[in-house]
């Protein structure tokens, strides 16, 4: 059973944040934290409006959904 929580995804997405736009994916980031991809993808939808320290969008959508992410303009 997956044990990943918001606040981890939240933690991970602060953490790899950068200036530059980092493209990521929710199986990527399950694998990292050891989760659920689909709890992942959850997590992410709902981060998306919550966020003030990075900015999270949709990027894509193909097979599954790329996530645009980086550092937010102070």
């Amino acid at each position: 059973m997956s044990s990943i929580s918001r606040c981890t995804v939240h933690a991970y997405l602060v953490e790899t944040a950068d200036t530059e736009p980092t493209y990521l994916r929710a199986r990527d980031i399950a694998s990292e934290l050891d989760g659920s991809p689909k709890a992942v993808a959850q997590y992410l939808s709902q981060l998306q409006n919550d966020l003030t320290d990075v900015s999270l969008e949709q990027w894509g959508r193909s097979k599954s959904t790329t996530w645009r992410l980086e550092m937010s303009e102070s």
